[in-house]
């Protein structure tokens, strides 16, 4: 039997980063770039009004005030997205909306609250600016060849209005990876169908499905199969294109044995099945044809655990992340937790925000085995095998795996 530490060593070591693709921005969010993002151009590409007022030269106002106003001539006007083609000579003023792009010749701009339109053709200046004054300066915001995102970023929805800023449409990310999946069982049954004697619904077939989702990844479901050798073998042949491949069976031993037989025989190198772990046990861990391959428990307490902790940082390794764990934050525990008998224990929680902190609540007073046991978790309190007991009150690290609740 081998350490949680080996084991999640062992999965790394074997997960390979994934190729990368060009993705439209649309669908780039949470990828990661295989590449650096600089920029083809100047934004703003041209000198931009702040705001709405007289597009001037600064030298006809010098001496400009609320006493002695400037008179200009005034030669029109012009709109955002439009351009003045004509040279603003000194003396003159042309009318500009926000946004519109100076007028060539032309190096501040007036406000209208110092500015009184005479008549359609002139117009008296109240107050002097400097040049560049309310201009949003040609590459004041980017500048053509400046480094905008580097590679290994993950795009949020912020990022990709960057992108299209930037006038791309796509961009090169590594790409996600298709993930198989199916459980086999001749007690297994949909949910949508009757629980007979002896059946039970399959939860792993959506519960896995739904954990792949949030990781990034791209669910293959492959439903349900019996124990039949053949049967398993010819859903395995059919994960050709996939990136790798989860089989979710009983939890007794001679199931396990059963499936890893099967498994080892159809070609999968078993490199472990036996990890130091409660819950998440028993654990297949090999590859078939260089992808990983993953044996898990039908007990939704094992594959919760080995998904979060073995399946995740494979995928997030596929994806290209750097960060490859879950954030830890240190909490106080509201009441004791129990590990020991030389494993690592995962202990789901409630974490809350406090005006002292975080507050872990442990949720280890159902049995170990009821469905219901993660229903309030957002964490899992990771307890190392040397420990056999932590006291209500200690500080603890706790993974997070959702939003804290009862935010102050």
């Amino acid at each position: 039997m081998i350490s949680f530490e080996k084991a999640q060593q062992i999965v790394l070591d074997n997960t390979q980063i994934l190729e990368s693709v060009k993705v439209p921005i649309v669908d780039s969010l949470g990828m990661v770039l295989a590449d650096d993002i600089v920029s083809r151009e100047d934004i703003p590409s041209a000198d931009i009004a702040r705001i709405g007022g007289f597009a001037i030269r600064s030298a006809d106002v010098v001496n400009s005030d609320q006493r002695s106003p400037v008179a200009l001539i005034l030669d029109g006007s012009v709109r955002a997205g439009c351009c003045w083609k004509k040279l603003v000579e000194s003396g003159h003023a042309v009318m500009v909306e926000a946004g519109a792009p100076l007028p060539e010749g032309a190096d501040t701009i007036i406000s209208n609250d110092f500015a009184v339109r005479e008549d359609s053709k002139s117009v008296k200046i109240y107050k002097r600016e400097k040049p560049g004054e309310n201009i949003f300066m040609r590459g004041g915001d980017i500048e053509e060849g400046e480094l905008i995102f580097s590679r290994d970023r993950i795009l949020s929805s912020y990022d990709i209005g960057i992108l299209a800023t930037l006038g791309l449409m796509e961009v090169p990310c590594y790409r996600k990876p298709k993930v198989s999946f199916f459980t086999c069982g001749d007690d297994l049954v949909m949910p949508n169908q009757p629980v007979g004697v002896g059946k039970i619904r399959s939860a792993n077939i959506f519960s896995i499905e739904a954990h792949l989702r949030e990781y990034h990844a791209i669910p293959d479901n492959m439903g349900i199969t019996g124990f039949d050798a053949e049967e398993i073998r010819k859903n395995v042949d059919k994960t050709g294109s996939s990136d790798m491949l989860i089989v979710s069976t009983g939890s007794s031993p001679a199931v396990f044995d059963k499936i890893k037989m099967v498994l080892q025989k159809i070609g999968m190198d078993l490199k472990f099945w036996r990890v130091a772990i409660r819950p998440g046990r028993p654990l297949i861990f090999g590859t078939y044809n260089g992808i990983p391959v993953f044996g898990l428990s039908e007990n939704h307490l094992s594959t919760t655990i080995v998904m979060e902790e073995f399946v995740r940082p494979a995928i997030m390794k596929m994806l290209g992340r750097r960060e490859l764990r879950r954030t830890e934050v240190v909490a106080r525990l509201d009441r004791e937790v129990k590990g020991g008998g030389g494993k690592t224990h995962f202990v789901g929680a409630e974490i809350k925000l406090t005006d002292d902190g975080f507050l872990a609540i442990p949720d280890n007073h159902r049995p170990r085995k009821n469905v219901r046991a993660y229903i309030c978790a957002n964490g899992i309190i990771v307890i190392p095998p040397e420990i056999n007991y932590i006291e209500a009150g200690e500080m603890v690290k706790i993974q997070v795996i959702g939003d804290p609740t009862d935010l102050n």
